[in-house]
């Protein structure tokens, strides 16, 4: 990530996208206690395929010996030094010209800097307490943890400069571009109702193996753990469908009766789902937003998928809609 030295107090920065350099504590992403700075002094831009520097100030902003004319972007490059008010003002040195990119910076001595994927487990991926992810329909970062039955009444909405902290690790949020607009907000092309799951049981229900069908496309997710848990959680749905209940009632389960179910409690039923619902997104090329996978709500939870097949060794034991709707 590109950063600004300031020569004044030795300390580097990050640069945003669109990053501004100011007395203004409000409306700067650095403040400078400079007293000839002005509340925004400059920004730093990347335009997609370099850094420029804008000047903003009444004061004035130097490039190397150079003044820049007033709301002037001009290229800058690795070394180049920036003086605010007077071109005999410690520099603010340009000494890394990457592309920006949103990340978790590790505050403490033992505490590694983490890239922003949609799925970010903390504080690893092995000891997941919570986990930060983005949500497509909210455009926003949600931190939401494990230990909890109802996620979303405990969820935080994260910005920019947050600070996370879990088992002694202390992580700073940064957001390179603005808060309604992040490098994955994108949404994603596909809907959940697009994709056929389809789960294969052992006899003995010991192994759980998941494919997607995506129009003529298959998508093969092999066995892991956390597909008995979607399996389980569509059986229910086609069960009720098949008693008659409506798509809209279909398939809830009280979380009490899931953890009986399962024989876990729901730290480790909320691992599992987040897994899933990571391992999807990525196989699928975050095309799919999974945030309906499950759905939830007071104490309980169901299967967001209407479209499914359950074999159990070579039979057809369940689906939806159900083999008779789909042959009448």
């Amino acid at each position: 990530m590109a950063q600004l030295r300031d020569k004044d107090n030795k300390r580097s920065f990050f640069l945003r996208t669109h990053h501004t350099i100011g007395r203004c504590a409000e409306r700067s992403d650095t403040v400078m206690s400079n007293p000839i700075a002005s509340r925004i002094h400059l920004s730093m831009e990347w335009d997609g395929e370099r850094w420029n520097v804008r000047d903003l100030s009444k004061n004035g902003t130097w490039l190397g010996a150079t003044r820049l004319h007033p709301n002037q972007s001009v290229p800058v490059r690795i070394g180049d030094k920036i003086h605010i008010g007077a071109p005999d003002m410690p520099p603010l040195e340009f000494i890394d010209d990457t592309e920006p990119n949103s990340g978790l910076l590790g505050m403490t001595e033992d505490t590694q800097d983490l890239p922003l994927e949609p799925f970010v487990f903390l504080p690893s991926p092995d000891n997941p307490q919570a986990v930060l992810i983005y949500s497509y329909h909210r455009r926003c970062w949600l931190l939401q943890p494990m230990e909890q039955d109802n996620i979303q009444g405990n969820e935080r909405v994260i910005h920019h400069g947050d600070t996370l902290r879990y088992d002694g690790h202390e992580w700073q949020v940064f957001l390179a571009e603005t808060e309604n607009a992040t490098e994955i907000s994108v949404s994603p092309e596909q809907k959940l109702e697009d994709i056929e799951f389809v789960f294969d049981l052992s006899q003995d229900e010991e192994n759980t193996g998941l494919q997607l069908n995506c129009g003529s496309d298959k998508v093969n997710l092999g066995e892991r753990s956390h597909h008995y848990l979607l399996m389980h959680l569509a059986r229910i749905r086609a069960a009720d469908a098949g008693n008659g209940y409506d798509q809209k009632t279909q398939g809830w389960i009280d979380n009490e009766q899931l953890k009986k179910d399962l024989g876990m409690d729901m730290p480790h039923i909320n691992i599992m789902i987040f897994r899933a619902r990571k391992q999807i997104s990525e196989n699928l090329e975050h095309s799919l937003d999974s945030d309906q996978l499950i759905e939830r709500g007071k104490g309980r939870m169901r299967f967001g998928s209407p479209r499914f097949k359950i074999f159990k060794g070579e039979s057809l034991t369940y689906s939806l809609p159900s083999a008779e709707a789909s042959a009448g």
